[in-house]
């Protein structure tokens, strides 16, 4: 049997429409086309002919989707199946043949099963889905004394993206800093170089609260100490986490081991306390901050901190003006040796 072109043409639109999703308004008229989301009391399509539609729900007499959606509801794990609005007006969603009836009032979020699993669900590879920032600065002196000195910090962190109900989950915080100073004068050279690296990972409990485990080394020359190592582990706090501002503090016992250049080896039990804080003043403004603090329960009286504030000013989307203030402190460094690095560095910086 032979098909015209009409007959295919018409075919494949009604095979088309079969597989759209088709919303009847209370009205009578009907809109067809793809489900985009269901939120906020709004049903979002995407039609051929009038691009994307938004229709408020409490015009809506009946909804049927084509393709297996995913449902967020308060306080459950997402609900997948295929979904309708019936004509009794009941949200119903249906999973491997078991109908369930939803109150509306709680369902946060309703799209398509396969976007949810690409926003929400994807696996992140190891270099997948790092945001942050790094800085570069230096600079050159000449005169009785010529010096040069090399300042990088890198700032960043990973997280899965934030699903419409919160489930368990891993975020990632690494920092990474050099100071690297080469100073000479009538002959004499002296170079001093700092790196600190720190590696932190959360689980979080709750949106705000989450426990984490955290492992640093630091070299710093000025303070005769050759490799400090710290690992411990406790619990954290966002207190603050909103558009313009975000602040979190930390707090966890510490296995801390020191060796200095002198020889000396020491083991000891410090406490972190931390905070980290960051304010976006103006759209090119912000401001970063964060402070840990390890008195040392072991020797009485001793103490160190580390702290670093940077404010930059964005230039371009992805770059900008850096000013940056580094302070390390060691409360009980070897015989001859300063106490405080301090160091101010001017340079640009990469938003990535």
């Amino acid at each position: 049997m032979k098909l015209s072109l009409r007959t295919l043409l018409v075919i494949f639109c009604l095979a088309a429409m079969g597989r759209a999703d088709v919303v009847t308004l209370k009205n009578g008229d009907k809109v067809t086309g793809t489900l985009e989301t269901i939120k906020g009391g709004n049903l979002t399509l995407k039609t051929d002919n009038l691009g994307e539609v938004t229709i408020p729900v409490a015009q809506v007499a009946t909804f049927v989707v084509a393709k297996p959606v995913a449902v967020a509801i308060k306080g459950q794990s997402p609900l997948k199946g295929t979904f309708q609005i019936d004509t009794s007006g009941r949200w119903q969603v249906t999973t491997n043949g078991k109908t369930q009836t939803l109150t509306p009032a709680d369902v946060l979020l309703i799209m398509p099963e396969d976007t949810y699993g690409t926003l929400y669900e994807a696996t992140l590879k190891p270099w997948d889905a790092w945001k942050g920032n790094a800085s570069l600065g230096y600079s050159i002196q000449s005169g009785n004394q010529r010096t040069n000195t090399l300042t990088t910090v890198i700032s960043a962190h990973r997280e899965r993206p934030e699903t419409p109900t919160f489930e368990r989950h891993w975020r990632t915080n690494f920092g990474f800093t050099t100071l690297l100073s080469h100073a000479q004068e009538d002959g004499t050279t002296i170079t001093s170089r700092t790196l600190s690296a720190n590696l932190r990972e959360d689980f979080l409990l709750t949106s705000d609260n989450f426990l984490f485990i955290v492992g640093q080394a630091n070299h710093v020359s000025t303070q005769g100490l050759y490799l400090q190592q710290t690992y411990g582990g406790g619990y954290g706090r966002d207190v603050i986490k909103n558009s313009r501002t975000t602040f979190s503090i930390a707090a966890a016992p510490t296995f801390v081991q020191e060796k200095f250049f002198n020889g000396l080896l020491t083991k000891t039990a410090q406490i972190l306390i931390g905070e980290t804080l960051g304010v976006q003043f103006t759209k090119r403004v912000r401001l970063d901050h964060n402070l840990n603090f390890y008195p040392d329960v072991v020797h009485g009286g001793q103490y160190r901190f580390d702290t670093t504030t940077s404010l930059a000013c964005k230039l371009t989307n992805r770059f900008s003006l850096n000013a940056t203030a580094i302070d390390l402190y060691l409360s009980n460094p070897p015989a001859g040796n300063k106490k405080d690095n301090i160091t101010f560095s001017l340079g640009i910086g990469y938003a990535f």
